[in-house]
């Protein structure tokens, strides 16, 4: 399976959230800040963890993936920015498989950064606030009748 498969399924649980535009979540494509309307969701690949399980074949590996959701900064309100952070911690955290992917357990939301801004290149205020979540996903590989385990 591997970490294009694991924030391709991000990808879709957040897509399928009513509170995200299919075309405001992409797989590293900021290009999306430019158009649409947000809030966004910005997947990116992150750390890697590997060890061996059970016996020998069998390998856990720990994905974190980041994924940065972005709002228009409206001043003093943070409504819509923490309503759709929240989105995404929700319908991640009640998906541990990812939408029911083999191999895949205990998904999880596990940190996301205090509210973060992004200014335009001459501006005195932000264009957007963002968090930065980290989500980490446990997956098993049977390695079983390949490489050295034939």
């Amino acid at each position: 399976m591997g970490d294009s498969a694991i924030q391709g399924y991000i990808q879709d649980l957040i897509q399928a959230s009513d509170t995200f535009a299919d075309a405001g979540v992409t797989l590293g494509d900021f290009r999306v800040l430019d158009s649409g309307s947000p809030p966004y969701a910005v997947i990116l690949p992150g750390s890697i963890e590997a060890r061996r399980s059970g016996d020998w074949s069998q390998v856990q590996f720990i994905w974190e993936h980041v994924v940065e959701v972005f709002e228009r900064f409206l001043g003093d309100s943070y409504t819509s920015f923490t309503t759709a952070r929240q989105a995404v911690v929700d319908v991640l955290n009640a998906n541990p498989t990812l939408g029911g992917n083999a191999g895949i357990s205990n998904a999880l939301v596990t940190r996301a950064t205090a509210p973060l801004y992004l200014y335009p290149p001459e501006g005195d205020l932000p264009a957007f606030v963002f968090s930065r979540l980290t989500v980490r996903t446990v997956e098993e590989v049977l390695y079983a009748g390949s490489g050295e385990f034939a």
